[in-house]
């Protein structure tokens, strides 16, 4: 699991400083960062508690303590995002110039994003607050889970879209970028996902009956 947050950080700072428009949620935060005046993996730990909160309120009476602990991988995210977006210093020092430079770095941070994602989600350790409350929506509604997760990712960008309206912040936040990353993600974790679960499989083998 952290192996895979390593990466996701890692693209998501690369896809940052690209500046070609970023991953929907990735996008919400920096638009909350850049009106609160936080550092961008701060702005996730607390947009990730918010959909933790919202479990709360759904589910009330039915709200089972260990849920708190999706807050693990999010504090983990959060201060790892930090330090590669703010303190890495190679990371520091890139500054593309040209579009060729600015795509080249977009494209291996969304790789690197959908290869994370791939290793936390065949970790089958924790989920995150997002993708349990669409869970919870989606068992709720009666809808696939599928459906509710493009419905969150309309969501993010007109949250991200109205933040930078209200705050006069740069609308560069959603770009082509983010119409690329939205139809390549899920091809990139199709092409991870069975070479990561023959992986884990070979370093954590089901134990023999």
């Amino acid at each position: 699991m952290l192996l895979g947050i390593t990466s996701l950080c890692i693209g998501s700072t690369l896809g940052i400083l690209a500046g070609l428009g970023q991953t929907t949620s990735t996008g919400t935060c920096s638009a909350i960062a850049g009106a609160a005046g936080l550092q961008v993996g701060t702005a996730m730990i607390a947009l990730y508690s918010f959909f933790l909160l919202l479990q709360l309120l759904i589910l009330r009476r039915d709200f089972h303590p260990t849920r708190i602990l999706q807050l693990v991988p999010v504090w983990f995210q959060g201060m790892i995002l930090n330090y590669f977006r703010y303190d890495f210093p190679p990371f520091q020092a890139l500054h593309p110039t040209s579009y060729g430079e600015k795509f080249a770095l977009f494209a291996v941070g969304m790789v690197l994003i959908s290869l994370g994602f791939t290793m936390v989600k065949c970790a089958n350790f924790l989920n995150y607050p997002p993708e349990s409350f669409c869970t919870l929506m989606a068992q709720r509604l009666g809808i696939r889970f599928g459906t509710c997760k493009i419905a969150l990712d309309f969501v993010y960008v007109l949250t991200t879209l109205t933040i930078c309206w209200a705050f006069s912040l740069d609308f560069g936040i959603v770009r082509e970028g983010t119409l690329i990353f939205a139809v390549c993600n899920g091809m990139l974790i199709n092409f991870f996902q069975p070479k990561i679960e023959r992986l884990f499989g070979c370093l954590c083998p089901a134990p023999q009956p």
